[in-house]
């Protein structure tokens, strides 16, 4: 029993606190039960397999189709840099950028559509092969800064996109887009040059090719690098000799697609316009039976170029970035599908100096 009430209140205090330690009550606050401490460190993004990731693709082309802004503006990482490659517009560098021209591009063109044709995955990057179709009924700002108005034109053209993921494998942190900026020019009646008519895509879903890592699949790198270094020594009939005798040559920028016999002759005639022709690889990696390859055609102009009109050598070197898939089957090239833009080679030759009419 307390006598003295101040030694009463010390008592109380002591039992008070000694409540505290035992982690139910606050010391000299009342008795709030006691808050316990986050200690458990968030648990870390799940990594979207390989097979996830090229869905992911799929979705984030599926959001541009539909407008989706907000959706698919979640695909991309705060610092991406988009590039649409040697079309002459700058890189978008940052979100804000990218989007920007994703949505100039669907003020040209408001009906513009992407169907996926294949899709590549070797780890954090993808590439996919996809037709762009639209009518141009709006404003369409040229890599020269003009504006060219309305052609009331469908496109139909073919190109490559190249990503590159982040480490959970759902925000694009880096993209390049090939495309033959002559081939749309042409196709909305502004340019003369002969190109491809307006192709629609047609495929019901995109085919999906994973890598492995197997044997084979490094070995059709291996077979690649050596015909790039064949073709860097200029030897024509040695780079051919890696094409099967059925082999299908799809040149983007070229009017048509052409046979093994028809891409050696090019061949040649490149060496002739071009003596000292080379292929600068930058990267080359497989996903089944595919083999994609990055780089620069680099070359000085010699001799005449048919292809382009030039009937006397420009003395112009050229270096222009390239992406190329082959399929290979028994360690033949059966398909190969080659992105570049021609009007940066024009370019570079001095045969244009604006874009437009």
């Amino acid at each position: 029993m307390c006598v003295d009430p101040r030694t009463c209140v010390r008592a109380v205090a002591l039992l008070v606190c000694a409540a505290v330690s035992a982690g139910t009550l606050a010391c000299g606050g009342g008795s709030r039960p006691r808050q316990e401490e986050a200690s458990e460190t968030p648990a870390a993004p799940k990594v979207l397999t390989a097979a996830e990731r090229a869905a992911w693709h799929q979705e984030c082309w599926a959001h541009f189709n539909a407008r989706a802004w907000e959706q698919f503006r979640a695909c991309y990482a705060d610092t991406v840099e988009s590039e649409q490659v040697d079309s002459g517009q700058p890189a978008a560098r940052g979100i804000e950028a990218a989007m920007a021209v994703n949505k100039g591009f669907t003020e040209a063109f408001p009906d513009a559509k992407g169907t996926g044709e294949l899709i590549l995955v070797n780890g954090a990057a993808i590439v996919s092969i996809y037709v762009l179709n639209g009518t141009h009924t709006g404003s369409l700002l040229a890599p020269d800064g003009q504006v060219i108005p309305a052609t009331n034109r469908p496109i139909g053209v073919y190109l490559a996109h190249h990503t590159r993921a982040d480490a959970v494998g759902n925000k694009v942190v880096k993209e390049d887009i090939y495309s033959d900026t002559g081939t749309m020019m042409a196709q909305l009646g502004l340019s003369p040059t002969p190109a491809r008519p307006v192709v629609t895509g047609a495929a019901a879903r995109p085919a999906v090719v994973l890598a492995s890592g197997t044997p084979g699949e490094l070995s059709n790198v291996d077979l690649l690098r050596a015909q790039i270094a064949a073709y860097n020594s200029r030897d024509a009939k040695g780079a051919a000799s890696y094409n099967a005798p059925d082999m299908r040559y799809r040149d983007l920028a070229m009017p048509a697609d052409q046979t093994a016999a028809e891409s050696y002759e090019g061949m040649q005639a490149f060496f002739k316009a071009f003596p000292d022709a080379k292929l600068a690889a930058t990267s080359a990696w497989g996903a089944g039976s595919y083999v994609v390859a990055t780089g620069r055609v680099e070359g000085t102009n010699r001799g005449a170029i048919p292809a382009m009109g030039v009937k006397r050598p420009t003395g112009k070197a050229v270096s222009v970035r390239y992406l190329d898939i082959t399929r290979w089957e028994g360690g033949k090239i059966k398909e190969e599908w080659i992105f570049y833009d021609r009007l940066a080679m024009a370019r570079q030759l001095g045969l244009i100096t604006r874009t437009g009419p």
